[in-house]
């Protein structure tokens, strides 16, 4: 207890310290006092914070023996590779940092993010029950879930992949369903969107989201073999000109419902007003846990420039660096600081 005590005193009075070193040097201090050694004054530490820092040395009245733990067992680190035997992860910074939201994602990316609610709440971050299991997921052909920079359709067209997230953005307002954020799919690597897109600004929108992972991690899942007790894949289909949906109970195909929408039966005439309406209003739809929606349809559509589209587009803020600017990061070199939250352009 004392040696948290002591850290926390020193890092309290020198706000630019690195919580880390300063716990380094505490710790170094107490293996002198049981070793009987001479303390020094910490003077001028250049290593102990982003600016030197002083203090005296912390003479522990309950000195604590420091080990070691195996860094693939704790895996403590800017860029944290977890293997077989991890059992916890502290995601790292090399910058400072205004707010907790780059190594939350980071840590939520890899699995280890604890969330919030107990297993016994209903509307938890990973345990939810009934009506507040309600996801919209990306399904876009040979994409695993992601947009993609690479097929002939939107090929390195930033607008159209700017146009394709405000439609999944608007579809999860009308449906008022947890956005499960697709990956990005580019030349060199698969990316998460929050490297591209500033979060705050779906957050302003009302939008929950869950991280790109969060379908993978077991502690989102339905039961410990399902990931969703229902779910209702949804497309346009050009050569029949029809919205059509796939719905699932438990993952059994052989008990797979399908209904079919001619887009002429729709007053409007407009494939994404009636995407739209179906993705809403439909009966089986509205009680699927997970929706997948297929846009492929809608990309370099006019129609895709609708008001209701464009509105929420307006609102989207965006990384400085564009939507190629780190395309080379691959997965496994995540940073806390590689997100633009807060601090998006539009």
């Amino acid at each position: 207890v004392n040696y948290f005590k002591d850290s926390l005193d020193i890092i309290e009075k020198n706000p630019l310290a690195h919580d880390q070193k300063i716990m380094h040097a505490v710790a170094d201090d107490n293996t002198a006092t049981l070793e009987k050694r001479p303390l020094e004054d910490h003077n001028n530490c250049a290593w102990c914070g982003h600016e030197s820092v002083s203090f005296p040395a912390v003479r522990a009245t309950n000195p604590i023996r420091v080990g070691r733990l195996d860094p693939h067992v704790v895996v403590s680190s800017v860029y944290p590779v977890p293997t077989e035997g991890t059992v916890a992860i502290h995601t790292l910074a090399d910058a400072p940092l205004k707010g907790p939201f780059g190594k939350q994602i980071v840590a939520k990316e890899l699995g280890v993010w604890y969330g919030w609610g107990k297993a016994t709440s209903k509307a938890g971050y990973y345990h939810r029950e009934g009506a507040f299991r309600r996801y919209l997921l990306l399904e876009n052909g040979g994409t695993r879930g992601g947009q993609s920079f690479v097929q002939s359709k939107g090929y390195h067209d930033e607008g159209s992949f700017k146009q394709q997230i405000a439609l999944l953005v608007t579809l999860a307002k009308a449906t008022n369903r947890i956005l499960v954020l697709p990956q990005v799919l580019g030349d060199f690597h698969a990316q998460p969107l929050w490297m591209y897109l500033d979060l705050q600004s779906i957050e302003a929108l009302g939008i929950v989201y869950r991280e790109t992972n969060f379908a993978s991690n077991k502690k989102s899942w339905y039961s410990g073999t399902t990931p969703f007790a229902s779910v209702t894949q949804m497309a346009v289909v050009e050569s029949s000109n029809e919205v059509q949906l796939l719905t699932m109970d438990g993952g059994d195909v052989t008990a797979a419902s399908s209904d079919r929408f001619p887009l002429s039966s729709f007053t409007t005439n407009d494939p994404l007003s009636a995407f739209v309406a179906v993705a809403s209003a439909h009966p089986r739809v509205k009680e699927s846990e997970a929706l997948f929606v297929n846009l492929d349809h809608f990309k370099n559509s006019l129609s895709n420039n609708s008001a209701q589209v464009k509105k929420i587009r307006d609102k989207l803020a965006w990384c400085e660096w564009g939507v190629h600017g780190k395309s080379t990061l691959s997965a496994t070199h995540l940073h806390p600081t590689d997100h633009c939250y807060g601090k998006g352009v539009k």
